[in-house]
């Protein structure tokens, strides 16, 4: 009989408290900021930097991940950040111009980045087929630039 009559003192608050917590919108509501800030320099540096820092890791004797899957994820990894985060919006140029990138554009510039950094980072994990591809393409973009 005591026992019904602690979980009846108990229990009543309990309810009371459940039905008007529930009642109440504003303590369902979420408040979180929803505006969407793009990604700025200092941003993509360091998701950069991340990006090499994973590829040289992943890439490194004793673990000897595939270098192309360690550069997929790292790159994928980067263009997800910045489409979740920053809504896919970056500020580019002198004139911190906000632009929205294309995932796929993004993902091989990235790509191409993540190359050049392991390269000066880690060079022995950088295959010489990726090494001299980026080479290439480095001259080619170099020239294009000059033109």
């Amino acid at each position: 009989m005591n026992f019904q009559k602690l979980v009846k003192i108990f229990s009543t608050p309990l309810i009371i408290s459940t039905v008007f917590f529930n009642i109440n919108p504003e303590l369902n509501e979420v408040k979180s900021n929803n505006k969407v800030i793009p990604a700025d320099a200092n941003d993509l540096a360091l998701y950069q930097g991340m990006g090499i820092s994973y590829v040289c890791s992943a890439t490194r004797k004793g673990i000897d991940m595939d270098f192309r899957k360690s550069l997929s994820v790292a790159s994928t990894t980067f263009v997800t950040v910045v489409q979740q985060k920053h809504g896919g919006l970056i500020i580019e140029g002198k004139k911190k111009k906000e632009q929205k990138v294309d995932p796929k554009t993004l993902y091989q510039n990235v790509s191409f980045r993540l190359i050049g950094g392991a390269l000066d980072v880690c060079p022995n994990s950088v295959p010489d087929k990726i090494e001299n591809e980026f080479k290439t393409e480095l001259k080619r973009i170099q020239k294009l630039n000059k033109e």
